[in-house]
């Protein structure tokens, strides 16, 4: 089958709204066109810190579209599912405010922006010629000193092996099945086992070194994602769930990759990187890998390894598919097979699902049977998953796992791209995570069918 997407999609509503979604995508749809509006200030707010959060579920999106179809309102954003507008939008540069899809972010947790310095979060940054100026300086930064040609090198250096069979042993010797402690020890096992490869591949810290004691508290045992979400600020001032130590530890951290080897012959004041601080290009990296470098990884490796079901997407069996079984039966000696898989196990289970841009210029579009025009400034969501579900370009066969799918590469839209197309905002870190946790379905592939056998 070809990927090319008609004209006029079919993927639409095969389901019908409840009362409050309809409601809600109504009142949204009307406050995004009038957001000067007092009801829209005081409303949409807390409607897109709330249902931001229930938004980040991939079955909600999906069963949103199966109500009102490719285009609808949700968690205070226009969402444009056609496969056309979504491949646009990820080869396009791109306008940016503080939000990771669906969810809103905290601007005063901003790295460096919470000491009082400039914005360097590449996230809500946005590209040069829609309202910026330092992403593509402050990204080739990134690039420059920590995912080169020396940190593809050390993927596979006798470390990073000897990493890997320490998992594999782990692997054998706790128990990895769905929930089990394998996956969720933070000590040993997958979490562990992420912690020390990622650090020592990007920052050339040594795996025993006395610093990943602290990395690991941070980024995984106090959750330190949750540090850049709107709303935690107050959490962590009543130290509830023991986030109250982790504005400290995110100081201490970034010290730690300041003065970690990768940095040792940093530049200050080079203008190739809009003159990038040492401290500047740490504080943005604790930000990326507490909220993608160290999770983004974490959920495809438990999805490949069994952890957990595939999303009960509405009306199809997803969750029923036994991925272990298709791990079981992969040519562990064939890589490129493995990476299909990886990328198969991604399109049905994105680990970050959505993406966003902020409208230029006003447009039109039809929700719900209606034609609404938005305003310049209008926040649009970028619902990767809609693109890996559709029917009209992935055939009846969208909802089943097939790692031998035709055109998964170059499709694929898991890592903010269209396969290796995209307008400057694709993940940094692809190769490298690919290339890890290729490695990872393979040894701790043969460690498991040894130990069943």
């Amino acid at each position: 089958m070809s990927l090319q997407p008609s004209s006029s999609q079919t993927t639409s509503t095969t389901a019908s709204p409840t009362l409050i979604d309809s409601a809600l995508n109504r009142f949204q749809a009307w406050a995004l066109e009038h957001p000067d509006a007092l009801c829209s200030k005081l409303l949409l707010p807390p409607i897109s810190l709330i249902e931001g959060v229930i938004a980040n579920q991939v079955v909600y999106v999906d069963a949103k579209r199966q109500a009102f179809g490719f285009n609808f309102c949700s968690a205070g954003q226009v969402v444009l599912g056609e496969f056309e507008t979504l491949e646009t939008a990820l080869t396009s540069p791109q306008a940016r405010d503080w939000r990771l899809g669906t969810s809103v972010l905290s601007e005063a947790h901003g790295p460096v922006i919470d000491s009082g310095g400039r914005n360097v979060f590449l996230l809500s940054l946005s590209d040069d010629g829609t309202g910026g100026k330092n992403h593509s300086a402050f990204r080739r930064c990134v690039q420059h000193y920590l995912i080169n040609e020396a940190a593809i090198a050390r993927q596979s250096d006798p470390v990073t092996q000897q990493l890997l069979e320490n998992l594999a042993a782990d692997y054998t010797a706790m128990p990895h099945g769905p929930g089990d402690i394998f996956f969720t020890d933070d000590q040993q096992g997958w979490k562990a086992f992420l912690v020390r490869y990622l650090h020592y591949v990007l920052f050339q810290i040594q795996p025993d070194d006395d610093a990943i004691s602290a990395l690991t508290e941070l980024h995984y045992t106090r959750n330190g994602t949750l540090h850049y979400f709107a709303g935690i600020g107050l959490m962590e001032k009543l130290n509830l769930l023991g986030l109250g130590k982790v504005p400290k530890l995110v100081e201490e951290v970034a010290t730690i990759y300041e003065e970690s080897p990768a940095l040792a012959n940093f530049q200050e004041n080079d203008p190739n990187f809009n003159n990038m601080t040492r401290r500047e290009l740490a504080k943005l990296m604790v930000s990326l890998l507490s909220i993608a470098g160290l999770q983004g990884p974490l959920h495809l490796g438990r999805t490949a390894m069994g952890y957990v079901a595939l999303p009960a997407y509405k009306g199809h069996d997803t969750e029923k598919i036994e991925i272990t079984a298709h791990w079981d039966q992969l040519d562990l000696e064939n890589q490129s097979t493995i990476k299909l898989f990886l990328l198969e196990c991604s399109r049905l289970f994105l680990p970050v699902s959505a993406s966003h841009r902020v409208a230029t210029e006003p447009f039109t579009v039809k929700i719900a049977g209606k034609e609404r025009t938005f305003p310049a400034g209008t926040k649009i969501l970028i619902p990767m998953l809609l693109g890996m579900l559709n029917e009209d370009i992935w055939g009846k066969t969208a909802y089943e796992f097939n790692p031998q799918r035709e055109n998964l590469c170059p499709y694929h839209m898991g890592f903010h791209s269209v396969g290796e197309r995209h307008g400057g905002r694709i993940c940094p870190g692809k190769d490298i995570a690919l290339k890890m946790l290729t490695d990872v379905i393979q040894i701790v592939g043969k460690a498991r069918r040894a130990q069943l056998a």
